[in-house]
């Protein structure tokens, strides 16, 4: 899931290439916020003890990951939560959305930020995208724990799909990221490691155009990933699962009065 970046301007006029679902999230990370200008993350270049990525407990990363979604899906969502084997269901829900806490690892293999501990970033993905999107994550965190090198899982993550082990998205794949504890890159100043309140939509890699995506001035952007054929899609919501305005909104100098919308 490589990040990269070019063309990249201020002004909301950027390209963004063979970037991944997940993480990708940090290439627009590092423009999108107003009056911005931080140096480039520092980069990791293994792998942390692994006491590093675990949470103190499972209650605090199962609080975490229901962050992620409006309190009226989280509360009855699967929750799942990372231990030294890999993601185990900690909370059975019933409407068939799963919640959990991605790590560092769902970036690109050859991303600076692919090993960094301090990531965290609460996801909670629909029916759709936990059944067709999510074994790949799971997969790769599974061969994160047992030391594959990073070149190795990149040459399985793309046999994968040639064989179809792994599938496209199903239709009407997406998850939320509302969460504002999600850390999602060492940000300068720390406030920003945050990035916006969003909801995310995996398609087979297409063209963002025709979504109208990675226009100045709009909340819509995407991510094409280089090793997995999927494209993700960013629509920036306008406030966090507490309900408190994101950065966006706040931005654009909207009140709570302003809003048309629930």
């Amino acid at each position: 899931m490589r990040i990269s970046i070019t063309d990249l301007t201020r002004d909301g006029s950027r390209s963004l290439a063979s970037s991944g679902r997940g993480l990708a999230v940090l290439a627009l990370a590092l423009w999108a916020l107003p009056a911005w200008s931080a140096p480039a993350p520092a980069e990791y270049p293994k792998m942390a003890p692994l006491t590093q990525y675990l949470s103190a407990d499972q209650a605090s990363e199962i609080a975490l990951a229901r962050s992620a979604a409006p309190p009226s899906i989280a509360a009855k969502a699967t929750v799942l939560t990372l231990g030294r084997q890999g993601y185990e269901t900690a909370v059975k829900g019933s409407n068939g959305f799963v919640c959990f806490v991605e790590r560092s690892w769902a970036n690109d293999f050859d991303n600076g930020q692919f090993w960094n501990p301090r990531i965290r970033t609460p996801q909670c993905w629909n029916a759709a995208a936990a059944s067709s999107v999510l074994p790949d994550y799971l997969n790769r965190t599974r061969w994160v724990l047992a030391g594959v090198s990073r070149g190795e899982m990149a040459a399985r993550t793309r046999k994968a799909f040639a064989s179809h082990e792994i599938g496209m998205p199903a239709p009407g794949s997406m998850a939320y990221m509302l969460s504002k504890d999600q850390y999602i890159l060492d940000a300068t100043p720390p406030a920003h490691a945050n990035w916006y309140p969003h909801v995310m939509f995996f398609v087979p890699a297409t063209d963002a155009s025709v979504w109208g995506a990675n226009v100045g001035g709009g909340p819509v952007f995407s991510t094409t990933s280089d090793v997995e054929p999927v494209t993700t899609f960013f629509v920036v919501a306008p406030k966090w699962s507490d309900g408190t305005l994101g950065p966006y909104t706040t931005a654009a100098g909207h009140s709570p009065e302003h809003h048309h919308h629930g």
